[in-house]
């Protein structure tokens, strides 16, 4: 032990006692000092019916006296009591300045009030289930999070008066919560924002100005053109600068990239754009007879029904897709007298009139499609068939029938037309249009995230202009290699400026028509549809990347229903002469599903177990 320490230890004996007093006479001080504080804020907030947390000053202030006693030397009088001046004076400060920053106590200051007066929070649940903006749902939002509602006008505030105060001055320093039927009680228009959700660095702007309907979007990136596509990425150095609202923050990719006039302009090669316009010119020359030849086949062929036409389009490359989807039909006994099908070369046009439904081949438009399958999601072929997707349903509906439009690569459970047509189902009456739920959050999606492979289209002036309008963004189409996505934007702007009703179903409200995301990542689904004990009128195998693997997805599920002998891409080695109507159903459908073990990995029928794996994400196998 050192020697010294004695000694120590005695000064330290004899100089506690001072210390204690000083301690006591400064807390004394300190707590005249925090009464009068007190005193202050409170007759200061009292008019505004706001609150000082005192609490966090008296806290601050017992922090200060631990600090103080824990020292191995006393600190003196003076240290002390310039210290808790210091953090009362601090206290004070911020007080003061948070009074400044709500003016008056409000929640906004007069300077925004031309367009924000109050808020309220809501329940997103409550409100999603009161009004149906027809977004699919997020489970989360199911939960307990809250929406905004901004008032502009004091007019709009709700007339309670305990609410009006709320929505204008907050409560408990945040903002106060309402019931939706209290919160919009005199709101007599509603503008209605949707926003990511916990989207890192984005920040939103409200300007009081001329009002507008779009969002601008600003982003910190480099300017860069389509010959320099590199370090794209976000920036925080760089200003910020105007950038088209589909543009990706993690690459800088501007998933909407305009079509090329030219494809080479010293050599007049025409490019996407005038080639689209060669297009238009092809079908504005032959519409009227085109119309005249599809009205007359409805009527002969007595496919209308309940004004409803079931409509697909094909070609050869994805012919027993088609196949299967009228072979399936069949073996459940379902009627397929009202569906169209457009094929879009001579080799589709056989088979189709050969499964015995209506067909109708455009030839003067689909003459120049490409027959083969696509390889993959969005490639040349896939891009190209996207025109024909566009005039199929726009020539039904101009005609004033409703159309249920669906790709090839479904199955029906059951006729989805009863869905639609039933009148006690008031809540899906009064929508325009009706989708598949796509099951992807990516931007170009957002906030729809509509499936273009299945969907219900109800004939109207708001319908027909929107597939129009879908015939004129044809060329943005091919440069993007996706009809889904101009079309899922084209419902963006025709619900806004035209009050077209659009409605996306999604797994909260019902799991009557499942697809891809179902069957690679909702797996309770897919076993729910194996074990009978879903609602599901179709399975659509969306999210597959070609038709071979759709095909193996299908057998395994125990949804395929053509024989060996007619895959492929003609059927003319199996007829002598023209394919006469009907004359390939015994030849190609199978009663019974066609089973076989294909992906361990994937939904089927019966386990699968020594299967191999198809994905490497997956890390376990269906059953």
């Amino acid at each position: 032990m050192n020697s010294d320490e004695p000694h120590v230890t005695k000064h330290r004996n004899e100089r506690q006692p001072a210390c204690n007093r000083g301690r006591r006479l400064f807390a004394v001080a300190a707590l005249l000092k925090l009464c009068v504080a007190s005193f202050y804020f409170g007759y200061r907030n009292s008019a505004y019916e706001s609150k000082i947390d005192i609490n966090a000053v008296r806290s601050s202030v017992r922090e200060s006296e631990v600090d103080a006693s824990v020292a191995v030397d006393c600190t003196t009088v003076s240290e002390l009591s310039a210290s808790l001046r210091q953090k009362i004076s601090n206290r004070m400060k911020e007080e003061l300045a948070r009074g400044d920053q709500t003016k008056n106590g409000k929640l906004f200051p007069d300077t925004v009030g031309g367009f924000a007066v109050g808020a309220l929070r809501v329940s997103t649940a409550e409100m999603l289930k009161t009004y149906d903006f027809g977004v699919p749902i997020k489970n989360d939002l199911l939960g307990g999070t809250d929406s905004i509602i901004l008032y502009n006008t004091l007019a709009s505030v709700p007339s309670n008066e305990k609410l009006e105060k709320d929505a204008i001055h907050g409560i408990n320093g945040g903002m106060a919560k309402a019931s939706v039927l209290e919160a919009m009680e005199k709101c007599d228009t509603l503008n209605v924002i949707f926003t990511a959700l916990k989207n890192d660095t984005d920040c939103h702007l409200l300007i009081g100005d001329f009002e507008s309907y779009h969002i601008n979007r600003w982003v910190r990136m480099p300017v860069f053109d389509a010959h320099n596509k590199k370090h794209r990425q976000l920036d925080h150095a760089l200003p910020l600068r105007h950038a088209g609202r589909i543009t990706q923050n993690k690459n800088g990719v501007d998933v909407f990239e305009l079509p090329d006039v030219w494809g080479n302009f010293k050599r007049r090669e025409k490019g996407i754009l005038l080639e689209h316009f060669d297009r238009m010119k092809t079908f504005l020359e032959n519409v009227e007879d085109v119309l005249k030849d599809v009205k007359d086949l409805l009527q002969r062929r007595n496919v209308v029904r309940d004004n409803t036409v079931v409509v697909l389009t094909v070609n050869s490359g994805q012919s027993e897709l088609l196949s299967n989807f009228i072979c399936a039909a069949r073996s459940r006994g379902i009627d397929t007298g009202n569906v169209l099908v457009f094929p879009t070369d001579e080799g589709s046009y056989n088979l189709a009139q050969g499964l015995g439904v209506a067909t109708y081949f455009d030839e003067k438009n689909f003459g120049r499609m490409p027959t083969g399958a696509a390889k993959a999601y969005g490639d040349f072929v896939f891009a190209n068939m996207m025109f024909a997707k566009v005039l199929c349903v726009l020539y039904v509906s101009l005609l004033g029938h409703d159309v249920l439009f669906q790709d090839v690569d479904i199955v029906w459970f059951k006729n989805p037309l009863a869905y639609f047509h039933d009148k006690s189902n008031t809540a899906i009456q009064e929508f325009d249009i009706m989708f598949q739920h796509d099951g992807s959050a990516q931007t170009r999606y957002n906030p729809f995230s509509a499936n273009s492979g299945f969907y219900y289209v109800r004939s109207n002036k708001k319908t027909s202009y929107l597939f129009t309008s879908l015939l004129y963004h044809g060329a943005i189409i091919r440069k993007s290699k996706s009809h889904q996505q101009v079309l899922v934007q084209l419902l963006n702007e025709h619900s806004s400026m035209f009050g077209l009703k659009v409605k996306v179903f999604d797994a909260s409200q019902t799991d009557m028509f499942p697809g891809g995301y179902h069957y690679h990542q909702n797996w309770d689904t897919m076993h729910a549809i194996i074990s009978g004990k879903s609602n599901a009128y179709i399975l659509h195998m969306s999210w597959t990347e070609n038709k071979v693997n759709k095909l193996l997805f299908f057998r395994q599920m125990g949804e395929w229903y053509v024989h060996d002998k007619c895959i492929g891409d003609d059927v003319s080695n199996l007829v002598d002469g023209n394919v006469a109507d009907g004359v390939l159903v015994e030849q190609c459908c199978s009663a019974e599903p066609i089973f076989s073990c294909h992906f361990k990995d994937k939904p089927s029928k019966v386990p699968c177990l020594d299967s191999p794996r198809i994905d490497p994400l997956k890390r376990k196998s269906f059953w």
